[in-house]
């Protein structure tokens, strides 16, 4: 019997980190939260997950000292992103730290669910080049009408206002989340 694969999410706000929880409800994972870096780097290193899914601006450790910290010790673990600020000079840093991609705040839980599904079956992109994404690029944020055409590579995904976290309801721009 195959083990199932575990999913670390690294958020330092609890709602996030349930939005998350419940963007891969319907995935076969084992979910394991971290309020910060620090503890998601022990944590990890106790019961090592197949996916990360980090948080960029958090107190303490940040998502880029977690993800330095684990490619200065090998750990090739794909590692998504999610962040509230499209900053094209961070986003592309990351990029060259190792990122498998990066989400923007708020997401659609459906979107996230399917870049996970294809981070742990391999069936993912491969990771976009390590420049900072320009609007035309591939590597830039999909536009809207793009957003819902299931094309878009994991490794470059913005999302647009999503009310409903179970995924069952439709965008609503109007109700847009204020977490970051």
């Amino acid at each position: 019997m195959a083990r199932i694969k575990r999913v670390l999410i690294i958020d330092d706000v609890s709602v996030i980190r349930g939005f998350v929880k419940a963007a891969l409800r319907d995935l076969e994972v084992e979910v394991v939260e971290a309020s910060e870096g620090a503890q998601a780097l022990e944590l990890h290193d106790t019961l090592p997950a197949d996916v990360i899914i980090c948080d960029i601006n958090m107190p303490g450790v940040n998502g880029e000292g977690v993800l330095r910290a684990l490619r200065e010790k090998g750990d090739a673990t794909p590692v998504l992103m999610l962040t509230a600020e499209g900053d094209k000079a961070v986003v592309g840093n990351l990029l060259k730290l190792g990122i498998q991609g990066y989400l923007l705040k708020p997401f659609k839980p459906g979107v996230l669910s399917d870049r996970v599904q294809e981070l742990l079956s391999g069936t993912a992109p491969p990771a976009p080049p390590a420049s900072a994404p320009t609007a035309n690029d591939e590597t830039a944020p999909v536009k809207a009408d793009e957003r819902d055409s299931g094309s878009t590579p994991a490794a470059t995904t913005e999302s647009e206002p999503e009310a409903d976290v179970t995924g069952a309801g439709e965008s609503d721009p109007s109700s847009q989340s204020d977490a970051a």
